[in-house]
């Protein structure tokens, strides 16, 4: 396919390089030069704005911060919409709101455009070598028209209804992990107040029945600051907060005040323990 790509971080980037692996034709636009080097001397066309990509591909996958870049790219002065012709796809990997993704889907169909409700997950290693997860909110026929082109990263599609689903299991599932970094890190709270060494408490931890990504993350970090300062941090804070307010009056909220602990850290407050 004649594919756009836009949003070239760390899972943007080996996002796109897969998709040019696998053959398709792909133009690039991205707001940093630094972002492109990586393509130096490939065979892919770079636009010198979002709109001149739209000009070009049959689909387009972007994966900006939040719901602000993504409308940005897509109706701002020179957002593809503009040129992009009716019955593109556009696949939205960034991480928004239900409610948000509804209404740029909403606004997107004004001009022809077919948007997915597309956030991937996995991380970086598992972009790289195609086994990326990407959960999909939206027409059936949008999806069968971009499935070779999802292939091209991911081994396992869920189509879990129409636009606006897929983000709120994204949701789900981000919350979820955020819940389990603090758990571990209750965990080890629990390990220092009984006088364990908390270096082999770690190690029984990561390899024992307890285990999974959630906690490794927190165990493998040192202490639950490390984790605010790293890179994951801001996404984590933003994902929860979109959760906490997709759940402000329905059952799951106790999901959410755990999760809500590793927000607090990221903010730069002081952690309790």
């Amino acid at each position: 396919m004649k594919v756009g790509f836009i949003g070239l971080g760390s899972m943007g980037l080996p996002m796109a390089q897969r998709l040019r692996s696998a053959g398709h034709e792909l133009t690039l636009y991205a707001r940093r030069p630094a972002s492109l080097e990586p393509f130096t001397g490939l065979d892919v066309t770079v636009a010198a704005t979002p709109a001149l990509l739209g000009a070009r591909v049959e689909a387009v996958g972007i994966c900006v911060f939040d719901a602000a870049g993504v409308e940005e790219v897509l109706f701002g002065p020179e957002g593809l919409a503009a040129n992009a012709a009716p019955g593109t796809v556009v696949l939205v990997h960034s991480t928004v709101s239900p409610a948000q993704i509804r209404a740029i889907a909403e606004r997107a169909a004004g001009h022809g455009l077919r948007v997915l409700d597309a956030p991937v997950s996995g991380g970086a290693p598992r972009a790289l070598t195609g086994e990326l997860t990407v959960m999909i909110g939206g027409d059936a026929a949008a999806l069968a028209d971009v499935t070779g082109l999802l292939a091209a990263f991911s081994n396992q599609v869920v189509h879990l209804g129409d636009v606006g689903a897929a983000s709120q299991a994204k949701l789900i599932n981000n919350t979820l992990l955020a819940a389990q970094i603090v758990l571990a890190d209750e965990a080890m709270t629990a390990g220092r107040s009984l006088g364990l060494d908390l270096e082999g408490l770690a190690s029984v931890l990561l390899t024992s029945s307890s285990s999974g990504v959630g906690s490794g993350v927190r165990l493998r970090a040192g202490s639950l600051a490390a984790v605010a300062d790293s890179p994951a941090g801001p996404t984590l804070a933003k994902d929860v907060t979109l959760m906490a307010e997709v759940l402000a009056s329905a059952p799951g909220r106790d999901l959410v005040e755990v999760a809500k602990r590793l927000v607090t850290a990221i903010r730069g407050k002081r952690d309790p323990q």
